[in-house]
C-alpha cells in the first residue's frame, strides 16, 4: 500500500473479514464523540449531550479526488458497500452511486485508530487516522471535545498526480438524529491560529442541548470552503449530480455567494464542504489533517433519563467541559497550540501499555475499554462532578445514578483519573447518605431530590473499600473529612433487621445487590464484599484514632472469615446457605417482599458464581490481603473456571440476554454442577458478562492461574473482534458499560 507505518505503536490488527462492526469513538471525557469505523466511515455522531448509536448527518463524507493528465476519479473514502444491496430500490446509502474503496483492514491502540483503503483502481492508497487526546492523570486534556484526523495519501505511480481531501458535512446544529430542528444555521468560515475551515452554528442562542458550534479546520495550505452548494437542492438527485460534476472537475466545491455572509437556513440546513488541495510528485506520500471540534454546553436529563426534579423544575444542566470554553473557536484555539504535545503525550501512555509484559488480549481489553469514560455512559455537571449511568442504549442513558454495585467493579478512574473517583465517591457520600447510615446505591438528580430509596449490601460495602483506596491517594486530610459518613456505613450493617445485625461477620439480612434482586442468608458474594469493607474500616479507623471501632471491625472480620470458611466452603467453592429472616428487613435493605416467602426466588444455593469472591478482587487491588483461607480461595477459582468456563456455547440453554454464541467461548454467571438449579435462580445465571469475566480473571492471575486467565481474557476478546461485535463497546445492561472497566486491572503492578 505504500503507508508507512503511524508514530504510535500498533496494538492490532483487523483484516477485511472483521470490519463490519468497528466503531472507534472520537471525543473526551464528558464530552460526546463521533467514530471512526472499520472501513474509513464517519458514524456515531454523538455530539449533543444523549446518544443516538450509529446516527450520522445526511452528508458526513470524506471524498477523495486524483488527477494525472485528463483522467479524473472520485472516492468516497469508505470501504465497498456490502449492506443494504437488497432493498427495495437499491442501495439506501447517500451517495451510493460514487465509487468507494477497497478496505485493507484496521489498525488500532485506543485512542488512536485507522482504517487502511487501497485498491488497482486509484491511483493512491488511504489511510484514515483518528484520534483524540487520552493522558492519565491530566483529566482535562483527556476531557477535550475535538478529534483529529490525520489523512495520510500515497501516491502509487510513476507520474505526479493533483489530489483534494474534501469532507462534505450537513451542518447539523439544532438536531442529534432524534429530535430539534434546522432552522436558523449558518455555516462561516473560520480561521484559529493559521488553522483554516468552516464554522457551523446557529442564529437562535438557548439552552437548548441541541444548540451549540461546531469548527471543522485543516492547516494545509490550500484549504477551500464552500458553506452552500450552488446546486443544494435539485431535483431527481441533483444535488449528487452537483457534487459529482464539481468534484470530479476541478477537485473542490465552489462556494454559493462567497462575498456574502451566510442566511439562516429557512426550515432545512445547509450542506457545506472543506477541501485540501495538494499535489504528490510521484511515489510521494503526504498527510493532511482535518481538526473537529464541538462546544454543546447543556444536557437534558431528562431525555436521557436521569431526571426526577419536581414539577416545573428544568431538567437542562450546563455541562462541565462547556463551562472551560467559550465556544468550538475557542477549543480550537487552545487545542491547536498544545495539539503535537497532546498526541506526544498520548503516545508514550500507549507506548508504555504495549510495551508490557502482558498477553495481548489483556492490553486490549484494558485499553479499548477505557471507550466507556469517553462515551454518554459518564458526564460531569456543571460543578465538575462526575458521574455516570451503568451504560447506554440506543438514543438514552441506561440505569442512572453512579450505581455503587456497578462502578464498584471498574478500576480504571482510581489507576488513571483518580480525581474523577474522589468526585464520584464524594457525589454519593454527600449526597446519597441518609441518617441511619443506608447509602441509596443510585444517586438522583438533582442532587437535593433523593428519590431512590435502597441499599445495596455489596455496593455499600464496595464504597468502603473505595474510600479507603481514595484516602491512600489522597491522605489523611481527605479521610478527616469524610470519616464519619465513611465509619456510617458499617454501622447500618448492624441495625435491626440489617445485614448483619447480630455483628456476627457474616451477613444474614436482606442483601439486594448487583444481579438486581435480594439475597436471604449467608452468601459468600455479599459476606466477602463485607469482609473487605471491614478490613477497609479497621486500617482507616486506626488511623483516624478511633481504636475501639477498628478492634470491633478487626473482630468481625477475623469471626467472619473463619464462618464463612467452615460453613459456606463446600470442598470445591463457597455456595450460599438460603435462610429467609424470621422478621422484617432493616428500612432500605429490600426492594421486594420476596424474602417474606419460606422458599424465596432468585438465589444462588449451592450454585458456583462467578464473582463469589469479588470482594477478594477490590481488596487485592487495596493491598488488604487475603480475607479467606488462601488454599480454599484459589481452590474455588479453580473450580469456578472448571464449571462456568465454556468453550463453545451449542449446548448451552439461556433464557436471558445472549452476549456469547455458537462457537464463541466465555464465562457463565453461575452454574450448578450437582444439579440442584434452583427453579427460577438469579435473573442472568446464563450469561456472559464481560466486567464479571474480567474480575474473575483478574483474581485467577492474584493466585497464580495465568492460564486460567488468559483463557478467560481471550474468550472475552475473541467475542468482540470487528466481524462480530465492537472491539470497542462491551455491553451489558447497555453498550460501553462501566464494569467493563474492570479490565484495567489486568495491567496492574506494571508501573500504572
Amino acid at each position: 500500500m505504500n503507508i508507512p507505518k503511524p508514530n504510535w505503536p500498533i496494538l492490532s490488527t483487523y483484516d477485511t473479514q472483521h470490519l463490519r462492526e468497528i466503531a472507534m469513538p472520537v471525543g473526551g471525557i464528558g464530552t460526546g464523540f463521533f467514530c471512526l469505523g472499520g472501513k474509513g466511515q464517519l458514524t456515531d455522531w454523538q455530539l449533543m449531550s444523549r446518544p443516538h448509536r450509529g446516527w450520522r448527518p445526511m452528508y458526513a463524507h470524506l471524498m477523495l479526488w486524483t488527477r494525472q493528465g485528463k483522467e479524473a476519479k472520485l472516492r468516497v473514502l469508505e470501504g465497498d458497500l456490502t449492506e443494504g444491496l437488497s432493498s427495495d430500490f437499491g442501495a439506501p446509502q447517500v451517495l451510493a452511486g460514487i465509487p468507494r474503496m477497497k478496505p485493507r483492514g484496521f489498525e488500532a491502540t485506543y485512542p488512536f485508530g485507522r482504517a487502511l483503503l487501497a485498491d488497482e483502481y486509484t491511483p493512491v492508497s488511504v489511510a484514515i487516522e483518528a484520534f483524540n487526546p487520552l493522558i492519565p492523570a491530566d483529566t482535562w486534556a483527556s476531557s477535550l471535545p475535538m478529534g483529529l484526523l490525520t489523512i495520510t495519501l500515497a501516491n502509487r505511480t510513476a507520474q505526479p498526480l493533483e489530489a483534494s481531501i474534501t469532507l462534505l458535512m450537513s451542518n447539523f446544529v439544532g438536531f442529534d438524529g432524534l429530535g430539534g430542528d434546522l432552522k436558523d444555521n449558518i455555516t462561516e468560515r473560520e480561521e484559529v491560529a493559521g488553522w483554516r475551515g468552516m464554522r457551523f452554528a446557529k442564529t437562535r442562542q438557548e439552552p437548548n442541548p441541541r444548540f451549540g458550534t461546531i469548527v471543522f479546520l485543516s492547516d494545509a495550505r490550500d484549504v477551500r470552503v464552500a458553506r452552500r452548494w450552488r446546486f443544494r437542492d435539485r431535483p431527481w438527485n441533483g444535488e449528487a449530480l452537483g457534487i459529482i460534476d464539481e468534484l470530479l472537475e476541478k477537485g473542490y466545491i465552489e462556494d454559493d455567494e462567497p462575498d456574502k455572509p451566510c442566511p439562516p437556513s429557512p426550515q432545512d440546513t445547509w450542506d457545506s464542504s472543506l477541501s485540501i488541495l495538494l499535489n504528490l510528485k510521484p511515489r510521494e506520500v503526504q498527510q493532511v489533517r482535518l481538526l473537529i471540534c464541538w462546544h454543546f454546553p447543556y444536557r437534558n436529563l431528562a431525555e436521557v433519563g436521569w431526571w426526577s426534579g419536581q414539577q416545573g423544575e428544568s431538567p437542562i444542566v450546563r455541562n462541565y467541559y462547556a463551562t472551560q470554553f467559550a465556544d468550538a473557536t475557542d477549543v480550537a484555539g487552545k487545542v491547536v497550540p498544545r495539539l503535537d504535545d497532546l498526541r506526544r503525550r498520548t503516545v508514550e501512555f500507549v507506548n508504555h501499555v504495549v510495551k508490557l509484559d502482558a498477553p495481548h488480549s489483556f492490553k486490549e481489553a484494558a485499553l479499548f475499554n477505557l471507550t466507556a469514560l469517553r462515551s454518554h455512559t459518564c458526564f460531569r455537571l456543571e460543578d465538575g462532578t462526575f458521574v455516570g449511568f451503568e451504560g447506554c442504549g440506543g438514543n438514552t442513558g441506561c440505569c442512572s445514578g453512579s450505581c455503587t454495585h456497578v462502578w464498584n467493579y471498574e478500576q480504571a478512574t482510581i489507576s488513571l483519573f483518580p480525581d474523577l473517583h474522589r468526585s464520584m465517591l464524594e457525589s454519593h457520600l454527600r449526597h446519597g447518605m441518609t441518617s441511619s447510615g443506608a447509602q441509596r446505591f443510585r444517586l438522583s438528580l438533582p442532587v437535593k431530590n433523593p428519590t431512590w430509596q435502597a441499599a445495596a449490601a455489596d455496593g455499600q460495602m464496595g464504597l468502603v473499600v473505595r474510600c479507603y483506596m481514595q484516602w491512600r491517594k489522597d491522605g489523611d486530610e481527605w479521610l478527616k473529612q469524610w470519616y464519619p459518613a465513611i465509619k456510617s456505613l458499617i454501622e447500618f450493617c448492624w441495625v435491626p433487621g440489617g445485614w448483619d445485625a447480630d455483628k456476627d461477620g457474616v451477613m444474614e439480612g436482606v442483601q439486594h445487590n448487583t444481579y438486581d434482586v435480594e439475597f436471604v442468608g449467608p452468601n459468600p458474594m455479599c459476606t466477602v464484599w463485607y469482609l473487605a469493607a471491614l478490613a477497609a474500616m479497621e486500617e482507616m479507623a486506626s488511623r483516624m484514632g478511633d481504636d475501639l471501632f477498628a478492634s470491633t471491625c478487626r473482630e468481625l472480620r477475623q469471626k467472619g472469615s473463619q464462618w464463612v470458611d467452615a460453613h459456606l466452603y463446600n470442598g470445591r467453592y463457597y455456595v450460599q446457605k438460603i435462610q429467609p429472616p424470621a422478621g422484617d428487613a432493616a428500612p432500605l435493605t429490600a426492594l421486594s417482599e420476596e424474602y417474606r416467602k419460606p422458599d424465596p426466588r432468585f438465589q444462588v444455593g449451592n450454585g458456583c458464581l462467578i464473582d463469589q469472591l469479588v470482594g477478594q478482587y477490590k481488596a487485592n487491588r487495596a493491598g488488604l490481603g487475603d480475607l479467606l483461607d488462601r488454599y480454599h480461595i484459589r481452590t474455588a477459582l479453580e473450580h469456578i473456571f472448571r464449571y462456568n468456563f465454556r468453550h463453545h456455547f451449542r449446548d448451552h440453554y439461556n433464557n436471558m440476554r445472549t452476549f456469547a454464541t455458537a462457537d464463541e467461548s466465555g464465562t457463565l454467571i453461575c452454574t450448578w454442577p450437582d444439579g440442584d438449579r434452583p427453579e427460577q435462580p438469579i435473573p442472568y445465571w446464563g450469561e456472559c458478562m464481560t466486567g464479571f469475566e474480567y474480575q474473575f480473571a483478574v483474581l485467577l492471575l492474584d493466585y497464580g492461574l495465568r492460564k486460567e486467565a488468559e483463557a478467560v481474557v481471550d474468550a472475552v476478546r475473541g467475542r468482540h473482534k470487528g466481524a462480530n461485535r465492537n472491539p470497542f463497546n462491551e455491553p451489558e445492561c447497555g453498550s460501553y458499560y462501566a464494569r467493563s472497566m474492570a479490565s484495567w486491572a489486568l495491567l496492574e503492578g506494571n508501573a500504572f
